[in-house]
């Protein structure tokens, strides 16, 4: 494979990180419009969410069906995302970091999270756009493993 350009790639991350960020502006917001933007809206997309019992959504179709009955059981939604690292393979890229999401459903109960999440975009029409996300729960430590032990003397 031949070497890209530092400059080329440099440029390049900035597009998919921004790419990245417009995913999660539009996943809180809750806008489909602005998801139609970002994602290829093809029938090779996938989604493997929620983070918790996650379920695969193959194709755009599914995808957006299940925000659509997703989104309309909270009053809040935020999620972002720390990016640990974005890698760059020809018309591939690949995200991934640590999210947080907080949660409000409309019965009042709240909730949070903290998920790996992976998004990959394909690199078309001079854009970079998604093409799968997947998130998934990052357990919480039991307290056992959380306490130092003690040295014996």
């Amino acid at each position: 494979m031949s070497k890209r350009p530092l400059g080329k790639t440099s440029i390049e991350r900035k597009h998919i990180k921004a790419g990245n960020a417009a995913y999660y502006k539009a996943l809180s917001a809750p806008d489909m419009r602005a998801m139609e933007k970002i994602w290829t809206c093809a029938a090779d997309n996938m989604l493997i969410a929620p983070p918790t019992n996650p379920r695969t959504h193959v194709g755009w179709a599914a995808i957006k069906r299940n925000w659509e009955s997703y989104w309309p059981t909270f009053n809040k939604f935020k999620v972002s995302m720390r990016v640990n690292k974005i890698n760059i393979s020809g018309p591939v890229a690949w995200v991934h970091g640590v999210e947080t999401s907080h949660r409000r459903k409309k019965s009042g109960e709240t909730s949070s999270s903290r998920n790996y999440g992976m998004n990959i975009f394909a690199h078309r029409n001079d854009r970079w756009l998604m093409v799968f996300h997947q998130a998934t729960v990052i357990p919480d430590e039991p307290e056992a493993k959380r306490r130092v032990p003690e040295r014996r003397r």
